[in-house]
């Protein structure tokens, strides 16, 4: 049984989101090795998605909307669901852009993450102890620009792309590994959560263990 399974948008944020982990619970050993990607799989050996998975949001809805997503759930002690914000005004996910209040806009997320959870049976409320959800506002970018002490929520891509010098920020699972390494240490994470909305809502919703 995987201590979390993580259900993202792409293989990129399944790094990241990792890194965030086990620069959380520093003291737990070799949590990276109790980590499994469910949406979209990826090759162990290459870092690369398989040939016959598919990311992206939209894709993302659909998994959570399938039994794969609910046996993933029975069989893992918690999953995560991350999703950036960028499109949540799009006709197909429909959550007004409204960063007034980062909470509000969250909750709103959430809720439309949940519907596709329940869209074929209710799963959720029995199970929401266990589904946990890392909306990044506007992007999982915007995270990452913590480590240089930027606090943004638009552009983050470019943003990151101009700030980091001495890597290459390009959309691969090595690249984003390098890029989130800081997070693994539990000082310089607290500092970045403390920079982020949406990065503090998703670490203070992750349990004791």
């Amino acid at each position: 049984m995987a201590k979390f399974g993580l259900a993202c948008e792409g293989i990129t944020d399944h790094i990241v989101i990792e890194n965030i982990l086990c620069g959380f619970y520093r003291g737990y050993d070799d949590l990276d090795g109790e980590i499994q990607a469910f949406q979209p799989a990826y090759d162990e050996t290459t870092k690369k998605q398989k040939e016959d998975q598919y990311g992206g949001w939209e894709m993302l809805l659909e998994y959570l909307s399938e039994k794969r997503f609910r046996d993933n759930v029975l069989n893992s002690e918690y999953v995560i669901v991350q999703i950036d914000t960028d499109i949540s005004d799009h006709t197909n996910f429909g959550v007004q852009k409204d960063t007034s209040c980062i909470e509000t806009y969250i909750n709103n997320i959430s809720t439309k993450l949940i519907e596709s959870i329940d869209k074929q049976e209710e799963f959720y409320e029995e199970n929401k102890d266990k589904i946990i959800f890392a909306i990044s506002v506007h992007s999982l970018e915007c995270w990452l620009l913590t480590i240089y002490n930027k606090d943004e929520i638009n552009n983050c891509l470019k943003r990151l792309q101009r700030e980091e010098k001495n890597l290459e920020v390009i959309k691969n699972y090595n690249s984003y590994d390098k890029l989130s390494k800081p997070f693994l240490k539990k000082n310089n994470l607290v500092k970045c959560i403390a920079k982020n909305k949406s990065l503090e809502f998703f670490t203070n919703s992750l349990p004791t263990i």
